[in-house]
C-alpha cells in the first residue's frame, strides 16, 4: 500500500507539469501526423513511354504500343524526340528488316543511370519485340506453354508506412525518451536529500524503490494506451490479432525502461546531466531501432545492430504485432531481451537507492 502512494504522488507531480503534459500527449502526436504523413505510402505514378515511328510500315511500332499498353504503360505516339522524356525511336526500315530476319537496332532514350522503372520498361519492350518477331498478340489466347510461379522461400521484406509506421515508432521514441528522463526526478531528490527524510519515514526501502518504479511504469503506460488510442481513432491504424500478447509485451517494455530511468537517476546527482545524458541516449538509440526510418531498407550490419539496442527490440515487434498478426512464438526474443534488462537495472537502480 505505501507503495502504491508512493507511486501516486509521482504520478500526481509530473502530470501537473505543463511541459511533461505537452511531452507525455502533445508532442508526440505532432510528431506521428508530421511524418505518417510525410511518408504516407502512394500509389506508383503509371510507367509513360514516347514512340516515335520513322518506319513506313509502322509494324514494329503499333505492334510494340500494343504490348506495351497491355501491360498497362501509358504510350504517346510523337514525330520527335522531346527531351527529358522516355523515348523509343523505331528507325526507317525496322519492318522489312524484321521481316527479313536481318538485325533490327531501337532506340531507347532514357536518363544518364538507368532507373529500376527504366530497366524493366526496357525488359518489356525486347518482349515486345520478341512477340512482333514470332507474330504474338497480347490479345491472342495463351499456348500449350504456361509459366508457373512457384514460392523460392525468400524473405519478404514487407514495409508499413504512413500512420501504420509513425504511430508505433513514435510511441516507443517518446516512452523510451520520456521514462529515461524521469531519472532527473531521482537525481533531484538524491541532491536535495528527499529520498534520505523518505527513509526515516515508516516505509521500508523496498516499498520506497517500487514506489519509484511504478510511478514511472504507470506514466509509462498512460503514454503508450494514449498513443494506441490515437492510432485507432485518428489514424485508423491496424491492431493486433493477439491483442493480450501486445498487452503483455509493452506492459514489460514499460517495465524496463521504467526500470533502465531510474538507474540513470542513480548514476548522477546534477539533474540537468541526468536529464541531458537520457535525452542523448534516446536521440542516438531512436535510428538505430529503426524509428526514424524502416530497418529493412537498411543494410545487414546495421539490422543486426538495430537487435542490440532496446529500441530495436520494442519496435520490430510492435510493429509485426499491429501490422502483419504476429504472435507471442515472433515475439519472445524480444520480450525476453526486455526482461533481462528490467532485473539486471532494478536491482542495480534498487541496490543504489538502498546505499542512499
Amino acid at each position: 500500500m505505501n507503495a502504491l502512494v508512493i507511486a501516486l504522488n509521482g504520478l500526481k507531480r509530473t502530470l501537473g507539469d505543463r511541459e511533461s503534459i505537452f511531452w507525455l500527449f502533445i508532442g508526440p502526436l505532432i510528431f506521428t501526423t508530421f511524418f505518417g504523413i510525410l511518408f504516407k505510402a502512394r500509389p506508383p505514378a503509371p510507367v509513360t513511354l514516347d514512340i516515335v515511328n520513322h518506319d513506313r510500315t509502322g509494324t514494329i511500332a503499333s505492334t510494340v504500343a500494343d504490348a506495351l499498353r497491355h501491360d498497362g504503360i501509358v504510350i504517346s505516339e510523337l514525330h520527335e524526340v522531346v527531351r527529358g522524356r522516355t523515348t523509343l525511336v523505331v528507325p526507317n526500315g525496322a519492318g522489312q528488316a524484321l521481316a527479313a530476319g536481318t538485325k533490327v537496332t531501337l532506340e531507347l532514350h532514357t536518363g544518364e543511370e538507368e532507373t529500376r522503372a527504366e530497366g524493366d520498361l526496357r525488359f518489356r519492350i525486347t518482349k515486345a519485340l520478341i512477340a512482333s518477331a514470332l507474330g504474338v498478340k497480347p490479345t491472342d489466347p495463351p499456348g500449350p506453354l504456361a509459366v508457373a510461379r512457384t514460392d523460392l522461400g525468400t524473405k519478404s521484406r514487407d514495409m508499413t508506412a504512413g500512420f501504420q509506421r509513425s504511430v508505433p515508432s513514435y510511441m516507443v521514441m517518446f516512452v523510451f525518451l520520456n521514462l529515461l528522463v524521469s531519472g532527473a526526478g531521482i537525481a533531484e531528490e538524491r541532491r536535495l536529500g528527499l529520498l534520505r527524510r523518505l527513509g526515516i519515514a515508516p516505509v521500508s526501502k523496498r516499498e520506497i524503490v517500487t514506489g519509484k518504479l511504478l510511478s514511472r511504469f504507470f506514466l509509462g503506460w498512460i503514454q503508450i494506451a494514449w498513443m494506441l488510442l490515437a492510432g485507432r481513432v485518428f489514424f485508423g491504424i491496424q491492431w493486433a490479432e493477439h491483442g493480450w500478447v501486445l498487452f503483455g509485451f509493452l506492459t514489460l517494455f514499460a517495465l524496463a525502461c521504467a526500470s533502465l530511468g531510474m538507474f540513470f537517476g542513480t548514476l548522477y546527482k546534477d539533474p540537468d546531466k541526468c536529464r541531458g545524458m537520457a535525452i542523448w541516449t534516446a536521440i542516438l538509440l531512436a535510428p538505430l531501432g529503426g524509428l526514424w526510418w524502416p530497418i529493412e531498407i537498411v543494410g545487414p550490419t546495421l539490422k543486426r545492430v538495430s537487435h542490440l539496442v532496446p529500441t530495436g527490440w520494442a519496435m520490430e515487434p510492435v510493429n509485426a504485432m499491429l501490422a502483419f498478426g504476429a504472435g507471442a512464438r515472433e515475439v519472445a526474443p524480444f520480450a525476453l531481451a526486455f526482461a533481462v534488462l528490467f532485473a539486471v537495472t532494478f536491482v542495480l537502480a534498487s541496490r543504489r537507492l538502498e546505499m542512499t
